[in-house]
């Protein structure tokens, strides 16, 4: 699909700077009788990004045409000549200057008698013109894949920093959405630091998960366009099979649970005044894959911590067991008992033996009250 583009300022203006064109073959001059941009991807690339193409005498001109170009330069008025590669590529980038203009001693003599240096605020106010000049099609499709600036509002407070934890003045900063950029992706999201008047990339965010309150780094924020909720991979996973919730204990700290038995230990835990918190993760090795055992909860106590698994009447755990799944978790929480230290005991809870084990947990908690006293 291609769209004829008649509103674009500078690349309207250095494509009617245009004066004459040759046939670079035979030096015979070509008539211009219509000129004109279009927004387009070419037929033949791999890629199918849209850029800008330009037709002359309703034909598209190539980098391999045989056409030599003449010019007015935009800044300094001079006339140029060039073949179709630097006529197209001048056209692209948006570049007002000419070859001349670009010649170091004359850049630095007028660099000395007018010095123009834009700050980022007006870099700004630019690409969001420049922005508005590029078709709907791209609009649209730019800003589905990007944050815009209500996107960013509803995220913030789960954004704990970025750059891996580098920039964490998060009401210091403003975020840009579209920002120009001198590569082929033409526009980008920044941060503008308003303190130190600097730019930076919203790359490698911490994030903090709305169920578990975990704190993680992620690739970017694109990841969180159209997220209701910001989860982290452990809750992402379990949401998607198991409904994963979350609770706080008696000390307001978040907790998660999944079944109806949990929720009840979770209660009971309560009832006999008994902190309970998310259980930790265990690495194991399964047919010789590294794999996490997520615990899951964990009794703190004056003598060490108590694990606790809860397990309702589910198949996938019947089939653990029947793969040997199950059992190498178990040699994992072994290991990691003894080398932890932290932890003393590990109960498994069903509803087949739930009486039977609570009543074990209390009598091991009245244990180590004694030893305690």
């Amino acid at each position: 699909m291609s769209i004829v583009v008649t509103e674009n300022p500078i690349r309207n203006q250095i494509l009617n700077s245009i004066i004459e064109i040759k046939n670079k073959k035979d030096q015979t001059m070509i008539p211009i009788k219509s000129k004109c941009l279009q927004f387009e991807s070419s037929k033949y690339s791999s890629i199918k990004n849209e850029i800008w193409h330009v037709y002359i005498n309703d034909e598209r001109v190539k980098k391999t045409s045989d056409l030599i170009f003449y010019y007015k330069c935009l800044t300094c008025e001079k006339i140029n000549i060039c073949a179709s590669t630097q006529i197209l590529r001048k056209i692209r980038q948006g570049k007002s200057r000419c070859f001349q203009c670009n010649l170091p001693q004359v850049r630095h003599t007028k660099e000395k008698e007018n010095v123009s240096i834009k700050s980022y605020q007006e870099l700004y106010e630019i690409s969001k013109q420049e922005f508005e000049c590029y078709p709907d099609q791209y609009k649209n499709s730019y800003m589905l894949s990007h944050l815009s600036n209500n996107d960013y509002e509803r995220i913030k407070s789960n954004i704990i920093g970025f750059g891996n934890g580098k920039y964490t003045n998060l009401e210091e900063y403003e975020y840009w959405p579209i920002y120009k950029v001198n590569n082929q992706m033409k526009f980008s999201y920044v941060l503008y630091d308003r303190i130190n008047d600097t730019i930076f990339k919203a790359h490698q965010p911490i994030m903090k998960c709305d169920n578990c309150e975990k704190t993680w780094r992620c690739k970017s924020l694109e990841t969180f366009k159209n997220c209701y909720k910001i989860l982290c991979s452990d809750c992402k996973l379990c949401n998607r099979t198991f409904k994963i919730r979350p609770i706080k204990n008696m000390n307001n700290e978040i907790i998660m649970y999944q079944s109806k038995l949990e929720l009840k230990f979770i209660e009971w835990c309560e009832s006999n005044n008994l902190v309970v918190k998310n259980g930790p993760n265990i690495d194991y090795v399964y047919n010789n894959k590294k794999h996490k055992y997520r615990v899951d909860f964990e009794i703190e106590c004056s003598n060490g911590a108590i694990l606790i698994e809860i397990k309702d009447f589910h198949i996938w755990h019947k089939n653990q067991v029947e793969s040997g799944l199950w059992n190498e978790k178990m040699v994992a929480v072994d290991k990691y008992i003894m080398k932890q230290q932290k932890y003393k005991k590990y109960y498994f809870i069903t509803p087949n033996n739930w009486k039977q084990k609570l009543k074990e947990l209390e009598l091991e908690l009245e244990k180590q009250t004694h030893k305690q006293i």
